[in-house]
């Protein structure tokens, strides 16, 4: 079999300046992937539990929130419950006629 002796321009050679390269170690990774690695901070541990204890603020004030509106509405099925109560007791039912049939 001959031996092929083409030689093979250098990679930079043919791609321009405005196209990355593609390379091994990324040759499957998405660009996008690759900028948010780029721009990946390391938060600190005080920054992390700021944000810790902003959460927990958010999560307390919805518990209490929910709470809250829990006993408003357990309050209106009350103030509904007697109401209907009061309602039976104002219309009596009157007993159907046996002779109407």
């Amino acid at each position: 079999m001959p031996h092929n002796n083409v030689k093979l321009k250098h990679q930079d050679d043919t791609i321009g300046p405005t196209r990355m390269a593609t390379q091994s170690k990324n040759a499957t990774t998405h660009p996008g992937a690759i900028l948010q690695d780029a721009q990946r901070v390391r938060r600190t541990k005080e920054e992390i539990n700021q944000e810790k204890e902003l959460k927990n603020a958010q999560m307390e004030a919805n518990l209490k929130k929910k709470a809250t509106g829990e006993a408003y509405i357990a309050q209106l099925k009350e103030i509904e419950a007697a109401a209907s109560a009061n309602a039976d007791n104002e219309f009596p039912r009157q007993k159907p006629k046996k002779g109407l049939r």
